[in-house]
């Protein structure tokens, strides 16, 4: 293991080979031995599931997966638990193979134990056992544009639920509730699911496949963070009223996001991606290129792989970030129908040195806007509130504005706006982004 730091962004590298482009990484206590070990996927050069003993900085164990139809897999997960339905025990493999099928791997004999795929599946991509250990949650990422799903199968192959979802990437399980019913990392689902396309991205679904969270949202919805070709995310935190994180990784020229149940980010890199005058990666002044995948380490720590290396991918673990700008969009095409009208919740303000503000009215009646600031650092509905009108306008059919609110010297814990149409019944849209720095 050795440390980098470009531009402040400082990691320690855990894994990186000549000839290796793992895509996936979990980091387990091996049910065989339990020793700590890295297992990897490496879908586009090896082909193989990779063990990685962390320790000894050795692979003591690849295998090959068979076919020939589609480049995976993807993603590879050792069996914690005895599922004789099955037929796997703790230290198996279970993952998608070249042909389109989950399989389960005997370790010892590198036999396929089970196997299983649907007619119509175009890319299988993960698999992971259902938190009632009561079937499997799959992932198909489509092919040629067509298709994509997420589902829970029963062992047989019969479909519990699905929804459709081109580009359905990685899973990753919700812990949920500690045993005091009060602390959990859920916001109502028991999975992580990411889309990966170009500004969409990240889902929580229940037991039941609904959806009850998801960032970026709709249009028409407030609070969104744009996520440039997500591949991964993981929840991290275990904090009451929602205060958890969810950190994404970026594949679009690299980069880590950490977004709240809001949908707005906390931290992170990100980098710009434009389709101008053709879609293109931009590698980041941080020196990411393409993150393929983020993960929780046992350590509490954040691991990540890109595509950073010479000739193979880099598994790393993050040690710090620098201060960088975190874009987001407070008003995503969202509807002003009335003559006064808040965007909350407020905007966070305290932390951060400069907020720019972007509006941009793309409807048809002229929108007022007024932007307030307060030093107040505790607000709520019922108690005295002290707000100062920073800046007013109007803005016509559309027209843009760029209000910047330089806060170095912590002149605002927070930062309100107020929209409203200029004729009584009219309606118009605004588009507002977001830049913390």
């Amino acid at each position: 293991m050795y440390y980098n730091d470009i531009s402040g962004f400082r990691y320690r590298v855990l894994f990186y080979r000549y000839g290796y482009t793992p895509h996936y990484a979990e980091h387990i206590i091996d049910p065989r031995d339990g020793r700590e070990k890295l297992v990897l996927a490496d879908p586009h050069e090896r082909q193989s599931v990779i063990i990685y003993d962390i320790e000894n900085k050795v692979i003591e164990w690849e295998y090959r997966v068979p076919g020939n139809t589609v480049p995976n897999p993807h993603t590879a997960h050792i069996v914690m638990d005895t599922i004789p339905e099955i037929n796997a025990k703790p230290g198996d493999i279970i993952c998608a193979d070249r042909d389109n099928r989950w399989i389960v791997i005997d370790r010892d004999s590198r036999e396929i134990k089970w196997g299983l795929s649907l007619e119509d599946v175009g890319w299988a991509h993960d698999i992971i056992i259902s938190k009632d250990f009561d079937g499997i949650i799959v992932t198909d990422y489509g092919a040629f544009g067509r298709g994509g799903f997420v589902r829970k199968i029963d062992f047989d192959g019969k479909i519990r639920w699905g929804i459709s979802m081109p580009y359905a990437a990685k899973l990753s399980p919700l812990y949920g509730y500690t045993k005091s019913s009060i602390h959990s990392d859920s916001m109502g689902g028991r999975y992580i699911v990411v889309q990966n396309s170009e500004i969409s991205g990240v889902c929580e679904v229940d037991e039941n496949g609904n959806i009850v969270w998801r960032c970026p949202k709709a249009p028409g919805t407030l609070n969104n963070v744009f996520l440039h070709k997500p591949h991964s995310a993981f929840r991290m935190g275990l904090a009451e009223l929602g205060g958890n994180i969810t950190v994404v990784g970026l594949e679009a020229g690299g980069g880590i996001v950490a977004i709240d149940s809001l949908c707005r980010p906390r931290w992170g890199l990100v980098t710009p991606f434009s389709y101008i005058p053709y879609p293109f990666y931009k590698p980041s002044r941080y020196g990411v290129m393409e993150t393929t995948h983020v993960f929780p380490t046992l350590w509490g720590t954040i691991g990540a792989i890109d595509w950073k290396g010479r000739g193979g991918s880099m598994v790393i673990e993050l040690l710090s970030l620098p201060r960088s700008p975190l874009p987001w969009v407070l008003a995503w095409e969202f509807p002003i129908n009335s003559r006064e009208m808040w965007l909350d919740p407020p905007i966070e303000a305290l932390e951060f040195d400069n907020i720019s503000i972007m509006i941009s009215n793309t409807g048809s009646d002229t929108v007022l806007w007024e932007v307030y600031g307060t030093l107040q650092s505790f607000i709520a509905h019922g108690m005295p509130m002290h707000w100062k009108k920073i800046s007013s306008g109007s803005l016509a059919k559309d027209d843009s504005i760029v209000i910047d609110i330089d806060n170095h010297r912590k002149m605002f814990s927070f930062i309100r706006l107020k929209l409203g149409v200029e004729k009584e019944g009219g309606g118009s849209r605004v588009n507002i982004f977001i830049v913390w720095r």
